[in-house]
């Protein structure tokens, strides 16, 4: 079996998995409030529901309005953390975000330039809600260690990248070009035989999401 057969099948019994819970959800949404076509409103729905579940597992989530307003929630947590190398990835958003700081930062790094980098700034192209996931997937964004090496994690979302749940971010995600797609739920943890939890010990210890509101 191929690589990229392994990958479809994989993805579709996940997606066969989640249709089969599909009634329950059914049952379950009988008792919401029916918001109709009010798509601004389940936007901010799943931008309150996205910041409750990642506070909820130690994560920080800071909205803002427009990228200017991102912008100095990434130069505050680095006047706070003072790195002495910082690197971001290759998205369009994080780029953008560094050009306006005024620090250098480290694109493209080596394996070796990333575990010498305090921070690493990233976008995500999508957010499942549910569970305060981000997701990075390399058809949009080939530099995701960026998100998994530094100790620090800063990553700009734009609002209308959440999503509700799993299934409408599988649906989503172009398997031919998302060759590999990174599912990031808080901060790295380890756990001992004893269940006892570190933070930080193979990735990020502090995680840092902004979500902007008009991208």
């Amino acid at each position: 079996m191929s690589e990229a057969t392994a990958r479809s099948a994989i993805l579709g019994a996940i997606r066969e998995s989640l249709r089969a819970a599909e009634a329950i959800a059914h049952v379950n949404s009988r008792h919401e409030p029916d918001f109709g076509d009010s798509i601004p409103f389940m936007t901010q729905n799943k931008v309150r529901t996205f910041g409750e579940n990642l506070r909820a597992i130690g994560g920080n989530c800071v909205v803002v309005e427009n990228l200017e307003a991102a912008v100095d929630v990434v130069r505050h947590v680095l006047n706070e953390h003072s790195p002495e190398m910082t690197a971001i990835s290759d998205s369009p958003l994080a780029v953008a975000a560094a050009s306006k700081i005024g620090r250098e930062f480290v694109q493209n790094a080596s394996a070796e330039e990333l575990f010498e980098c305090g921070v690493g700034i990233t976008s995500a192209q999508y957010g499942i809600a549910e569970t305060g996931t981000l997701v990075i997937a390399s058809g949009s964004e080939s530099n995701r260690l960026a998100s998994l090496v530094p100790p620090v994690h800063i990553c700009l979302i734009g609002a209308s990248k959440l999503r509700s749940n799993l299934g409408e971010v599988l649906a989503a995600l172009d398997t031919d070009a998302d060759r590999c797609v990174t599912f990031i739920t808080g901060q790295s943890r380890t756990s001992d035989i004893e269940l006892t939890l570190a933070l930080g010990v193979h990735g990020p210890k502090e995680l840092n999401v902004i979500i902007i509101e008009n991208e």
